[in-house]
């Protein structure tokens, strides 16, 4: 069963959900079980109903959260890679959003609160911004921001109405060797990126 917040959040909110999920310590169960999706030390991700493939450093967790808003439940999809004796983590969500709601913005401010989001929620202060275009032509936005000892990368990618976030936390001056490669390895399923742009208002 998937966990519902008795909460209603607003939209603009609800673009901030992984960011705050990052944060913060987890004290309760995830929404699904929290089982490995490959033991390999190296896991390629393929979600058919997210439309995407990652590869992430290590085994993954997939964890389904309901988000009430003010637009209606809209459901946050995570995957998630930790190595705790680094006190880093790694993060690829989705997230769908009514069609008619993101269609009141552009996807380039969907995907730029989004981002001032993540760092909100951790305290974060934002030390480089950059747009981003992923074949197809879909924007999206890079930031880094440092919270204390954290260090946090993020991209925020908007396909129609489906926000795509992928985030990274590391201690400062400890940037990870797979980073990049994280990064560089997600890719969008160009079936499942046309659909969504069907959807959208005018697709």
């Amino acid at each position: 069963m998937m966990k519902r917040s008795h909460r209603a959040v607003p939209l603009a909110a609800a673009l901030l959900v992984l960011g705050g999920c990052a944060g913060r310590t987890q004290t309760e169960p995830p929404v699904s079980a929290a089982e490995p999706v490959r033991e390999a030390p190296s896991s390629v991700v393929q979600s058919p109903e997210g439309g995407f493939s990652v590869t992430f450093p290590g085994p993954v967790t997939e964890e389904r959260r309901v988000q009430p808003t003010d637009v209606g439940d809209v459901t946050l999809h995570t995957f998630i890679a930790a190595r705790a004796q680094e006190d880093t983590a790694y993060y690829v969500s989705y997230t769908d959003f009514p069609p008619a709601a993101v269609a009141q913005v552009s996807p380039r401010d969907v995907v730029a609160r989004a981002s001032q989001g993540a760092l909100e929620a951790l305290g974060a202060t934002a030390i480089s911004v950059k747009p981003l275009e992923l074949e197809g032509g879909f924007p999206g936005q890079e930031v880094g921001g440092l919270s204390g000892a954290r260090r946090l990368r993020g991209r925020f990618i908007m396909v129609g109405p489906r926000l795509y976030q992928q985030l990274l936390l590391h201690p400062e001056g400890r940037a990870p060797k797979d980073a990049d490669r994280f990064f560089d390895s997600f890719r969008l399923d160009p079936g499942v990126a046309g659909r969504l742009v069907q959807r959208a208002p005018g697709g």
